[in-house]
């Protein structure tokens, strides 16, 4: 009995860690990258350093998973860090979440006034009861009003997923949070820092989150195997079950094909897409047509900077949703371990290509120009010693108005497969962060070790269970 889990991100890894904790079964973990992680792992920077692939924080309102993390390494393996964030827009840095005050400096004060006028009815008809949003922007300018939409989260949606006219509601409902009234009003008065609203601190992994994968493989690697640098190929379905797998050494090019017995099973986090490919004629065309037109990834551009300064600012990361800045969010690899960077800093830069801003055909010295430009109009003095581009591709779910249905669908087909699941953000295309997805790995566990011969296997439930997660930013 072996389980063979394609992927080695935190949903993979989360499972391969939970399978092993329990002593079986046996697992064969496949990775197309030479090393674990997937979006979240860590790289060295010869000479500079190292960084993770952007920001990433260890945080959960679920104190039993973060134990269970926390637990991967030494007590002292750990640091506490304060999570600060600000937003900046038209040569201001707000406070985040923004308060009354900071919205009027920035944007005058007369359309400020409209955008409290606009505030308080769209409070108003909230109470008074409205259709329910089917988009992201129906959402948005119905939550904090059209003056404040248009001015603030409109940009920002622009920058990162496209026309919010074309965004499906469960985009903003999951990933954009509005601090409940009093909550603001006692925060903008300094009443309280308390918030329901954001994580004000989090936890980080001493050295990157590249420790929590390598403390996976080594207390897993006796109970299965990880097979690094190996591509699907191909997945064949027979008789409702997947019955064989090709695989391909990525480095020689040596292509193998596993054989799975009556027992083994399948689990999943390859992007929807993709997997849909590798199915091939199992999948109805109608299923794969309206994945293919509805289901859609962004690409993700990182363009890391190494300056000479030990720190550009004082934030864990700033959004900027300034449409006159390339990048929509910056952070820096020592405001989550300074030990990371040694001399100089590590900063930064995400740039997401998408319909409206089509990033990907820039040249890597085009980005790199465009983004010391964008820093420097933010005030920032520093020299940039070098600079690297990393462009990763197919990342980032957008939720398109209807995308529900289909993802239902395509979601069907795939669990009628008896020995086949799939997980984590690109195998449920879910919009998640980096604890979430190793979430769904240990539920994916728990549910594979409890299944019984002939009784409901309830994998609806898990997955009802891992369809929404808090976003505390």
């Amino acid at each position: 009995m072996t389980v063979y889990i394609l992927g080695g991100g935190p949903a993979g890894l989360a499972l391969a860690d939970a399978l092993a904790e329990a002593g079986g079964p046996r697992f064969v973990l496949v990775e197309r990258d030479n090393q674990l992680g997937g979006l979240a792992r860590t790289l060295e920077w010869e000479n500079r350093g190292a960084h993770d692939l952007g920001p990433h924080k260890i945080f959960s309102l679920d104190q039993a998973l973060t134990a269970r993390v926390r637990s991967l390494l030494p007590a002292d393996g750990w640091i506490t860090r304060p999570k600060a964030s600000r937003i900046y827009m038209r040569g201001h840095m707000l406070p985040y979440p923004p308060s009354p005050l900071s919205l009027g400096k920035v944007f005058g004060w007369a359309p400020f006034v409209g955008m409290v006028w606009d505030y308080g009815w769209a409070r108003i008809r909230s109470l008074l009861g409205r259709a329910a949003p089917r988009t992201f922007e129906e959402d948005l300018a119905g939550r904090v009003g059209r003056g404040l939409y248009e001015a603030l989260f409109k940009p920002i949606a622009l920058k990162l997923w496209g026309d919010p006219v074309n965004l499906d509601v469960k985009l903003s409902a999951g990933r954009v949070q509005t601090p409940p009234l009093m909550e603001l009003i006692a925060r903008t008065l300094g009443l309280s820092k308390k918030s329901q609203f954001e994580a004000l601190e989090f936890e980080y992994p001493k050295g990157g989150l590249q420790r929590i994968w390598d403390a996976i493989h080594r207390k897993a690697q006796p109970h299965g195997e990880f097979l690094l640098g190996t591509e699907v190929t191909k997945i064949e379905v027979a008789g409702g079950r997947i019955a064989r797998l090709g695989l391909r050494d990525r480095a020689g090019g040596a292509e193998r094909v596993i054989d799975l017995g009556p027992d083994d099973f399948v689990m999943s986090s390859i992007p929807l897409g993709r997997l849909l490919v590798l199915m091939g004629d199992a999948v109805d065309n109608g299923v794969r047509e309206r994945a293919a037109d509805v289901l859609r990834l962004n690409d993700l551009i990182l363009v890391f900077l190494h300056v000479d300064t030990p720190s550009l600012f004082e934030d864990s990361w700033i959004f900027v949703p300034d449409p006159a800045v390339v990048f929509h969010r910056i952070s820096e690899q020592e405001s989550f371990d300074p030990g990371m960077t040694g001399n100089g800093s590590i900063v930064c830069c995400e740039v997401m290509d998408n319909e409206t801003r089509p990033m990907m055909e820039l040249a890597d010295e085009e980005l790199v120009k465009r983004v010391e430009e964008g820093l420097r109009s933010m005030g920032y003095r520093f020299d940039a010693g070098a600079s690297r581009v990393i462009r990763l591709r197919s990342s980032y779910p957008v939720f398109r108005p209807g995308f529900e249905g289909a993802l239902t669908d395509v979601l069907a087909t795939l669990d009628s497969i008896g020995n086949f699941r799939t997980l984590g953000r690109q195998g449920a295309f879910n919009y998640i962060g980096t604890l979430d997805a190793m979430d769904i790995g240990y539920g994916a566990a728990r549910w594979y070790l409890a299944r019984k011969p002939g009784a409901p296997d309830g994998w609806q439930s898990e997955r009802e269970r891992t369809r929404h997660y808090p976003v505390l930013d």
